[in-house]
């Protein structure tokens, strides 16, 4: 995988991490904003942008993790969490599949 796509699951897991902050903090349907994301989770890598929340909200929107109304160009602004979205949250787990070795699918041998 190259450095983009790293960076674009670590970008949904750090908005599923913070989706379960502000869920605990009593807020279940916070406003999405790449800044608030950021420090609350802690984000190092270079600044979150709206484009890269926005797209991180539309998968887990699409993959079931959470619920709202999906806004082009927005992605899901104000997004909540899921029964299976809080349980992967609240386990730690990242949402990146575990086999990451994408050469069987293209017909590289290893």
């Amino acid at each position: 995988m190259n450095a983009a796509t790293d960076r674009q699951w670590a970008i949904r897991d750090a908005v599923l991490r913070w989706l379960l902050a502000k869920v605990t903090e009593g807020y279940r349907s916070p406003i999405l904003d790449p800044d608030v994301i950021g420090e609350t989770v802690g984000w190092a890598p270079s600044p979150l942008t709206r484009d890269e929340v926005a797209d991180a909200s539309n998968y887990l929107y699409r993959e079931g993790y959470v619920t709202g109304v999906p806004v082009m160009g927005i992605g899901i602004p104000r997004p909540m969490l899921t029964v299976a979205g809080r349980r992967v949250a609240e386990a730690g787990r990242s949402l990146r599949p575990a086999n990451r070795d994408h050469s069987v699918e293209v017909g590289i041998a290893t």
